[in-house]
């Protein structure tokens, strides 16, 4: 117990230390993510899942989109899940007005466990619609996660890169993500993820609060 309390307090400095430094980098942005999942279990393979998220923009003065998505999930081998979904986004384009943009996306994650730590590799390849245009990206996802056998405090950080699969080179990172955070077991059913995350794009970088709820049955 003293260790996963160490863990915690660790990962929650981490945290903290993100988001203060937010404060003072003036050319980056800083907005919230918020989301709602819940998830259902079909047999001791197949599961079925869908959300709906809230981002801001404009160090929070803005909203940038609404977010609902569904997919399923198969778990194929006890180290390796595939996946499905499909995403639609209504987002604030400024002067344009609130715009629908549409994405489906593949997965496949492998995962194993020494002891304690919990290590995953995320593929996922999406394609995404908006007024006409398409963008093919593949995201690569590496987590590392504190996951013991009994507890309910889970700190992770996972690090994950977009390359474009369009007419860009595909070595160059279109989007990283940095994503320190702590998953919580509230209950059997409910669960609580919240995290930083800084968002590197050459353009602009964004720091991210987040919190995301979660529901199993």
């Amino acid at each position: 117990m003293s260790r996963i309390l160490l863990n915690t307090r660790i990962w929650l400095l981490m945290l903290l230390f993100g988001i203060v430094s937010s404060v003072y980098a003036q050319d980056d942005d800083f907005t919230t993510w918020t989301k709602f999942k819940v998830n259902h279990k079909i047999g001791s393979r197949f599961s079925v899942s869908g959300d709906v998220e809230l981002r801001t923009k404009d160090d929070m003065n803005k909203w940038d989109r609404w977010g609902l998505a569904v997919g399923g999930d198969y778990r194929a081998y006890p180290f390796l899940k595939l996946g499905v979904a499909y995403e639609t986004h209504l987002r604030d384009l400024g002067d344009s007005g609130w715009k629908f943009r549409h994405r489906y996306h593949l997965s496949a994650t492998a995962s194993f466990r020494c002891q304690w730590l919990k290590v995953s590799l995320r593929e996922r390849f999406q394609q995404t619609f908006d007024s006409g245009d398409a963008e093919t990206r593949l995201r690569s996802r590496l987590k590392l996660s504190y996951a013991p056998t009994k507890g309910i405090v889970s700190p992770y950080f996972s690090v994950e890169l977009y390359q474009s699969l369009d007419d860009a080179p595909f070595w160059r990172a279109a989007r990283m993500r940095y994503r320190p955070g702590v998953e919580l077991n509230l209950t059997k059913r409910w669960s609580l993820d919240a995290f930083y995350c800084y968002q590197y794009e050459p353009s602009k970088g964004k720091h991210i609060a987040g919190i995301e709820v979660g529901y199993s049955f």
